[in-house]
């Protein structure tokens, strides 16, 4: 038995359903009942139940993608702030693809401290120690770009289902977006006009996040800003 609406709002200790129901994330069993673990929303598709949160801090997981900021350097790479309780390490030989010479050369010219960087985490072991790598094209050091920061916890409705609301934004503004799991999102741009209606996008995405219809509302405000000359 569901006792709740699907997209409901939940908060800890709520009883969503029970009976023969598989928990997943965001939820806890007792018993043959199923409670939500955080405030977020009830999420109920066929025998699976989940809350999805609506805040939280970003905890990494092999394979996101991430957006991090170098913020110290060690003999063989980098220490990179990436929007979570935990920072991460990014060697240098997982940055340039080949081996270096750590005595003949000079670390710095690849990364200082400040900058950004889109990578893939790698490896998070027992203790939360953070690996990343990155192997795809476009990844390692960004350049140009708007930074965007909102909660990690509503990157799922920036992104949408198979991508849908990511794609309404980047037709609709012309710009390309690289979305981080951690909660940052780098945008670029020819027009800052642009630029900064996919931000608005976003925004409105990160605040009206746990209400249903959003990429029709979103898809009608970009437009209505495009005709107004934007």
């Amino acid at each position: 038995m569901i006792h709740v609406q699907n997209r409901e709002i939940v908060v800890p200790g709520q009883l969503i359903a029970e009976g023969n129901y598989r928990h997943l994330e965001g939820s806890y069993r007792e018993g043959n009942k199923i409670y939500s673990a955080v405030v977020g929303l009830a999420d109920v598709k066929g025998d699976r139940v989940r809350v999805i949160p609506l805040q939280g801090r970003y905890i990494p997981h092999v394979g996101d993608l991430v957006i991090g900021v170098v913020i110290d350097n060690h003999s063989s790479g980098w220490i990179l702030d990436i929007n979570s309780p935990y920072t991460a390490n990014l060697f240098v030989s997982e940055l340039v693809h080949r081996k270096v010479d750590l005595n003949k050369e000079d670390i710095s010219k690849f990364l200082s401290i400040g900058d950004v960087v889109l990578a893939s985490v790698k490896e998070v072991d027992e203790y939360m120690r953070v690996l990343l790598e990155t192997p795809g094209r476009g990844m390692g050091k960004i350049k140009g770009g708007k930074l965007v920061e909102i909660s990690p916890a509503k990157i799922p409705r920036v992104l949408g289902r198979k991508g849908s609301m990511l794609k309404v934004i980047e037709s609709k503004t012309g710009c390309t977006l690289a979305v981080g799991q951690n909660g940052r999102i780098i945008i670029w741009g020819k027009d800052p006009e642009r630029v900064n209606l996919a931000v608005e996008a976003i925004l409105m995405i990160e605040r009206e996040a746990h209400t249903s219809g959003l990429t029709d509302r979103v898809s009608l405000m970009l437009e209505k800003q495009r005709e107004g000359g934007i």
